[in-house]
């Protein structure tokens, strides 16, 4: 019977996993809910099959989580009509790039980043398209005792722009005067975090560093940086720290940007794909003895 009882389906032996029993267009329980809750803290990331849903049904289970925000001034994403805090991302078939498409953790350039993130299907390509993730907990623990101790005392520095560009650089698929546009637009959305973090609900710690978004360590070069960000970003998406979740249609994707970052996989040419994406506010990282938020 649904909506009383879930089945938990992992993914990989560390992240994502598909959740069945449940549908999200009717209330769901409280024993039901701290399920899910359970096992999003468990596999960082969650998945639904078979789902019917409006985006004001979209909100609904994303309240669940905490408050709903829609950051529009932070994204050019347009908002679904009627729903403010839904966006919509599409791919459509003479764009040159896709949104999302590099390792990154949604909205981490904010001081207050939003910890939860709802995806839902609404038009996909016959093939290709799906979205990777990657545990940012099991990364931290992997590392050498050494260089955890290391990171614990260091922040990176988190720059919107990033996404189109470095160093005065157009990404691939950016123009030149595009890039300019979000360099204006976007200018001074920035912010400085601890690469090291608690899980305020696993108590487990995690690698809070984003390929593309960090620009640097707090009081390092760029240059001095770059090294050190690529290793580790390299160690966070180790193919045993990752899974790969193929969408359907119906298909309903959270994930806790406190825990893992994903990837939106661009291998669809020529073909549209449109998704439905909110964002969910909550309590953040915690600071770790030694980091710069312990002071």
């Amino acid at each position: 019977m649904k909506n009383q009882t879930i089945t938990v389906r992992p993914l990989s032996a560390h992240t994502g996993a598909e959740i069945f029993g449940v549908d999200l267009s009717e209330p769901v329980g409280e024993q039901t809910d701290l399920e899910i809750r359970q096992a999003l803290n468990d596999w960082g990331a969650i998945f639904f099959r078979d789902q019917d849903i409006t985006a004001a049904q979209q909100v609904a289970f994303g309240r669940l989580f905490g408050k709903v925000e829609a950051h529009g001034y932070a994204s050019n994403m347009p908002s679904v009509a009627g729903q403010e805090e839904v966006k919509e991302i599409a791919r459509n078939p003479g764009d040159v790039r896709n949104i999302g498409g590099f390792w990154h953790m949604d909205l981490s350039f904010l001081e207050h980043p939003n910890y939860a993130s709802v995806l839902y299907a609404r038009e996909l390509p016959s093939h290709g398209g799906d979205t990777m993730f990657a545990h940012l907990a099991t990364a931290y623990d992997a590392l050498s005792p050494g260089l955890q101790a290391t990171l614990e005392a260091l922040s990176t520095v988190h720059i919107k722009t990033h996404a189109y560009g470095v160093d005065g650089q157009p990404r691939k698929g950016i123009s030149p005067a595009y890039y300019a546009k979000m360099l204006e637009k976007f200018a001074g959305i920035e912010a400085t975090h601890p690469v090291v973090g608690r899980h305020p609900e696993t108590g487990r710690k995690v690698l809070y560093l984003s390929p593309f978004y960090s620009d640097r360590f707090d009081g390092w070069t760029r240059q001095e940086s770059v090294p050190l960000i690529r290793h580790l970003a390299s160690q966070i998406t180790r193919p045993e720290n990752t899974c790969r979740f193929r969408w359907e249609e119906g298909s309903i994707a959270m994930w806790d940007n406190r825990a893992v970052m994903h990837f939106a996989l661009d291998d669809y040419p020529g073909q549209r794909r449109v998704m439905h994406r909110l964002t969910v506010v909550g309590p953040w990282l915690e600071p770790v003895a030694g980091s710069a938020l312990s002071d």
